[in-house]
């Protein structure tokens, strides 16, 4: 599987990138970087199991041997939807080995030091995706769990990155990953964003987006093609009807901060749209906007991002 078709393979990305570049250059004592913070899913590139290894044979030789072994039948892992394919007991014994795989290579990682460190975390991403990748689909109990782990994996994947680099970050996913609510609570039921604001108080700040109208990639199933889907201007009733009647076309608002007026309605559960990997047109999904975030950005109307 590529990235061809993907939403990442599209024009604004690469002008994002293209921006960083020229900021890097401009200031290389100042540089912004891209981490990940996802599971592997769809795609665990099989360099990331050639970096465990290879570093486990120059630091700890005598485990390479076991860790070869326990590796041996995960890979390689490019396909998530044929892996699903595979029946649940087979992902669950494999997700016991890239679980076995992790402990040995985190062990003794203090002597290993901070290069060491990020071998530890290599072999936790390939750990965290099978375990994702062991879901049942045909029973939801296990979705919602997997949809649990996804969350706290991608929290802990940030907070591993701070605790190692100090750094500042502006984390980018969807809303109902970084939002303390989940539009779909049965099946997202504690999301990234709420387990930050746990870990992290008020220094972590959830930004949500909001729009009254356009058009936005999405998928109708989750082995589908992205496509673009167009969605009609708000109707009454949505938070978007109303937030698109100020006198401003585009704007943001610092929910932290509104009036009590205006606090009573933001606190207040309405129709929603929610443009995810999958969008549902009817019914809506319904949030609290006031209660999701920290601050909103609300814009008239989208449009898909462009193809390369």
């Amino acid at each position: 599987m590529t990235l061809a078709g993907s939403p990442w393979e599209r024009e604004e990305f690469v002008s994002l990138i293209g921006w960083m570049r020229k900021h890097n250059r401009r200031h290389p004592d100042h540089r912004v970087h891209f981490m990940g913070d996802d599971l592997g899913a769809p795609k665990l590139g099989d360099h990331i199991f050639e970096r465990v290894l290879s570093s486990v044979s120059k630091t700890r030789p005598e485990a390479l041997p076991r860790l070869t072994e326990l590796y041996a039948g995960l890979r390689p892992f490019d396909d998530i939807f044929a892996y699903l394919r595979k029946p649940v007991a087979e992902r669950k014994e494999n997700a016991a080995l890239a679980q076995g795989a992790l402990e040995l290579v985190a062990e003794h990682q203090e002597a290993g030091g901070k290069d060491y460190a990020w071998t530890v975390q290599h072999a936790r991403n390939i750990a965290q995706t099978f375990s994702f990748a062991a879901i049942d689909l045909a029973d939801p109990a296990s979705v919602t769990a997997a949809e649990r782990l996804r969350d706290q994996a991608m929290a802990d994947n940030v907070l591993w990155w701070r605790h190692h680099t100090g750094h500042k970050m502006l984390l980018s996913a969807h809303n109902g990953h970084i939002g303390y609510l989940s539009t779909h609570p049965d099946m997202y039921p504690r999301t990234q964003g709420a387990v930050l604001r746990d870990r992290l108080g008020r220094d972590y700040a959830a930004i949500g987006f909001s729009f009254a109208g356009g058009s936005f990639l999405t998928k109708a199933s989750l082995e589908g093609d992205w496509k673009p889907v167009t969605v009609p201007a708000a109707r009454p009733g949505m938070n978007e009807h109303t937030l698109d009647r100020v006198r401003y076309r585009d704007f943001y608002l610092d929910l932290r901060t509104a009036p009590a007026a205006a606090r009573a309605w933001l606190d207040r559960a309405r129709p929603v749209y929610d443009a995810g990997s999958t969008f549902t047109p009817d019914p809506l999904p319904t949030l609290a906007l006031g209660r999701a975030y920290d601050v909103l950005i609300h814009l008239h109307q989208v449009r898909a991002a462009d193809k390369l």
